[in-house]
């Protein structure tokens, strides 16, 4: 996609951005509204034709015509409005992971800090971190190669991100996991992913995929993945979080909930960032001055379809979470990339990355052979989730089915260990089954035969299956010659066709045989930020130069999740979140 230029951008907007920067705030607008999508009509062919234009890199257009309306500054907020001041020395926008990671750790470093967070709370979502060298996975033996994985995070992202940030994910990763632990002191358990029950009064950590399968070689791998970067709060991270906020709080952070981020304070858009305009529920200005700098959490823009389509290539997403502010709202709008954007910032090139990857079937995203609607099949299997999606939403309906035979509980010991992977069939009272505990992406490494059976279509024969399975014939027709082809390929060892590894090519021939469905995965987060300067975390300009005053961290961060999410590291998100929360609030507060 094209780079959005803030000079072109200034000369297609001259009139409201003249505007804007004499009164020195440019504004939130419609993304701060009770309607995420509340974007004009008007443009949105024109948005869509440009995206299309440059995502597929032909012809040469204006910048002008390429210009979103959502990231058009609307009128600016007027001094006369202000209705409070209050000045910091950290001012902190969004309070999910990152948000509150950064409060802790710069109101650890001395700093005062104001957290606007326009929730009724702190935020966050399930509890797997990507983490590289903590002190218990050194306990554990869970020791990989660092330097490896981030090459094979960069391969997965197409070279796209700035691969000295994964380098400090690598480095700073461990320290800042032991960190977030702190609070807990010796209150913490770790159990394996074989655990049927957990201490809940404790914070508890599942190891998961690990010990990994004796097969298992991520150097080996044509999608390789590290299961023993991935540690799992249970039932969810909301326990070890809550002691981080309890922390914050004993420091004397003031979280200003229910309160929304409309401006960011720059005068003529140059020199530094001075601070925030927000406004609270009963929409009361107020000006909240950062002495230091203002850190930009405030999340991705999942819920806002018209970036979801401008930013990656013209489609959109059915969504999976459905957060809301304090006024019933979605929240993740893209308020954080645009008020960036407006206040001088460079949003990164695209494309962006949708996280969608799907969590498979019956037996997870394991690479057995998968057919689309019409019974033909169309990709290497032994890829993980992510690549699958987008796969599987280049097909008709965007999902297909997965056949295997009777001989799959010995199949899967040979298995992949990504998101979803199934890796043990154990009898049913055996599987574990941890109550409360949000377990849907890395509990399925285990498994039964009923629970498999239980959600499959069966057959004796594959010609009987494939009458179930569709109801035209040439479908059917399609579905026993690409078995039949299968079948030829996995005796002679060889996927001629789209190169699976041989160790899992697997004749499709001891009945009964079985096919469960494969849907593309809903999106849980859409990826793309303001470009950072990789050590100081500051946001910089269309020049690459910093912005004084100006950081981003989560999902506000430009720089590491480009293309497609990787889960060559599962929870690498959190992990990321996690790690530059901890770096930036010190960052900021000692500047």
């Amino acid at each position: 996609m094209k780079e959005i230029s803030r000079r072109s951008f200034l000369k297609g907007a001259a009139g409201v951005g003249a505007t804007a920067a004499a009164a020195g705030v440019l504004g939130v607008g419609a993304l701060a509204s009770e309607d995420p999508d509340a974007v004009s009509s008007a443009t949105a062919a024109a948005r869509n034709e440009s995206a299309a234009g440059s995502a597929s890199g032909s012809g040469e257009s204006s910048p002008e015509a390429e210009m979103p309306d959502f990231l058009t500054p609307p009128e600016p907020i007027a001094d006369a409005d202000i209705a409070e001041t209050v000045t910091a020395d950290v001012v902190v926008v969004g309070c999910g992971l990152a948000g509150l990671m950064a409060a802790r750790s710069a109101s650890e470093a001395g700093a005062s800090v104001v957290v606007i967070e326009k929730s009724n709370s702190y935020n966050y979502r399930s509890g797997q971190y990507g983490i590289c060298g903590s002190t218990l996975q050194k306990e554990r033996g869970m020791e990989f190669d660092g330097s490896a994985a981030v090459g094979d995070l960069m391969k997965e992202m197409g070279y796209r991100p700035d691969q000295r940030i994964w380098n400090y994910w690598r480095d700073y990763s461990g320290e800042a996991f032991d960190w977030l632990l702190e609070p807990a002191g010796d209150n913490v358990d770790v159990i394996d992913m074989y655990a049927k029950d957990y201490d809940k009064s404790k914070i508890t950590i599942c190891t998961l995929h690990w010990p990994q399968p004796e097969a298992y070689n991520s150097a080996e791998e044509f999608s390789p993945t590290y299961p023993a970067a991935t540690l799992t709060f249970i039932p969810d991270q909301g326990n070890i979080l809550a002691l981080s906020y309890q922390r914050c709080l004993d420091n004397g952070v003031d979280f200003r909930f229910a309160t929304w981020a409309k401006q960011l304070i720059r005068p003529d858009n140059r020199g530094r960032v001075q601070g925030v305009i927000a406004q609270d529920l009963d929409g009361n200005y107020i000006r909240v001055n950062a002495n230091r700098g203002v850190i930009m959490a405030a999340g991705d823009y999942g819920s806002n379809s018209a970036m979801v389509k401008y930013f990656c290539g013209g489609r959109t997403y059915p969504t999976m979470f459905t957060s809301t502010d304090a006024k019933g709202a979605a929240t993740n709008v893209g308020e954080g990339q645009c008020m960036g954007v407006w206040a001088g910032a460079k949003l990164e090139d695209g494309p962006h990355a949708p996280m969608t990857h799907t969590l498979g079937g019956a037996l997870g995203v394991d690479p057995f052979l998968l057919l689309n609607t019409s019974g033909e099949r169309f990709c290497n299997e032994d890829v993980a989730g992510q690549q699958l999606s987008s796969q599987l939403y280049r097909q008709k309906d965007a999902w297909g089915w997965s056949i295997f035979d009777d001989n799959y509980p010995d199949q899967v010991e040979l298995m992949g260990c990504s998101h979803g992977s199934v890796n043990h069939i154990l009898p049913a009272g055996d599987v574990p089954n941890l109550s409360g505990a949000v377990m849907t992406i890395g509990r399925s490494a285990i498994t039964s035969r009923a629970a498999v059976e239980r959600s499959c279509t069966t057959a004796d024969t594959i010609e009987e299956l494939a009458a179930k399975l569709y109801a035209d014939e040439t479908a059917q027709k399609n579905m026993i010659a690409a078995v039949q082809r299968y079948n030829e390929l996995a005796r002679k060892g060889s996927d001629d066709d789209f190169h699976k590894t041989a160790k899992r090519l697997f004749p499709i021939e001891t009945g009964p045989f079985y096919a469960t469905k494969i849907s593309a995965g809903s999106m849980l987060v859409c990826l793309g930020g303001l470009s950072v300067e990789p050590e100081s975390l500051r946001v910089v300009d269309d020049d690459m130069n910093p912005i004084d005053g100006l950081y981003a961290v989560g999902n506000n961060m430009g720089g590491r999740i480009l293309q497609d999410y990787p889960v060559t590291i599962a929870g690498a998100s959190h992990g990321t979140c996690l790690t530059f929360g901890y770096l930036v609030g010190k960052k900021c507060a000692l500047s």
